[in-house]
């Protein structure tokens, strides 16, 4: 039987269901659902998440149905919240606290459970994550509201997780097992009151893929730009042709098809002239030509009345 493998405490068990009962049962009752909606939900959020556990352990049935002092829990829960539900308007807190609660509880259950059963620490962690928010994820679908698991906002499900995999490192170490229940609910508790209180929050998706393809690029296109493209056809065979020119030519002027160029005369540069005196020298009197006052009036062809008058002549 599923007890006697997998020994849990029945009132485990039990305040996990209860809790999670009053939790949906509230929800449903804001919701203004008939009494028979209200009991559905109750069943929903206190057993789902345990009914999904056992559905995925496969071996050991399901433990609601096998218990049915838990399916009575919850539908009395549901029936007491049905008619005083009033309170739920005033006990908000209370709701909250009885969430988180029943998110703990069913992690340190279903941890435990798969532990118990030989199974790896990771099933084991993935079973009391499912459990812990299966109940909430389906009580939301039921009521057509989006899951508060899945959406982006305070801890949730990482707080679920977070405390499955601390109660599963714990119980397989065997550090501290007494405990390791209390640690699992503290840390989930804490988590998401931390998460209110704090502001810490997930977030919602975001693209880096431009991000990513940028700092990729970047380096290609700097080898690109170094990288000289790939030669046309045409600029191939023009390189071909001159290399062949010139193999060519090399070859006719090693059997002497052609003449060896000529060498290129230089222009002789005469020789310098010595440097001459640059100081005047003084004339000599000899070479001056001595000519008449008439007479070069005659050659210039001035009249004599307009001949200039000498300075040294007197004056009539």
């Amino acid at each position: 039987m599923l007890e006697v493998v997998l020994a849990v405490p029945f009132w485990l068990e039990l305040a996990a269901a209860l809790t999670g009962g009053l939790s949906g049962a509230m929800s449903a009752v804001r919701a203004r659902y008939d009494i028979f909606g209200v009991v559905c939900i109750a069943l929903t959020a206190g057993l789902a998440g345990g009914i999904m556990r056992d559905l995925l352990m496969q071996n050991y049935g399901i433990y609601a149905f096998q218990k049915p002092e838990l399916l009575l829990a919850c539908a009395a829960a549901g029936v007491v919240v049905f008619y005083f539900g009033k309170l739920a308007t005033y006990l908000d807190p209370v709701v909250a606290l009885l969430d988180n609660l029943s998110v703990a509880l069913w992690a340190v259950i279903s941890v435990g459970k798969g532990l118990s059963a030989q199974l790896d620490i990771v099933p084991s962690i993935i079973l009391g994550t499912v459990t812990a928010v299966g109940g909430g994820i389906l009580r939301d679908v039921f009521m057509n509201r989006e899951p508060e698991a899945f959406q982006a906002g305070a801890l949730y499900g990482s707080a679920a997780l977070i405390g499955s995999t601390v109660y599963a490192l714990m119980k397989q170490n065997h550090i501290l097992d007494s405990y390791a229940p209390f640690a699992c609910v503290a840390i989930v508790l804490g988590l998401r009151y931390a998460s209110l209180f704090f502001g810490w929050s997930t977030k919602p998706p975001k693209d880096y893929s431009d991000v990513v393809t940028n700092a990729v690029a970047r380096p290609v296109k700097s080898v690109a730009r170094r990288v000289r493209p790939p030669k046309g056809k045409v600029q191939r065979d023009k390189e071909r042709s001159k290399a062949y020119a010139k193999l060519s030519y090399f070859w006719k002027r090693m059997n002497g098809e052609i003449p060896p160029p000529r060498k290129r005369r230089t222009a002789e540069v005469p020789p310098e002239a010595p440097a001459q005196d640059t100081e005047p020298q003084a004339s000599d009197p000899s070479d001056r030509i001595v000519i008449d006052r008439e007479e070069l009036h005659r050659l210039l062809g001035t009249p004599e009345e307009e001949k200039p008058r000498d300075p040294f002549e007197p004056r009539s």
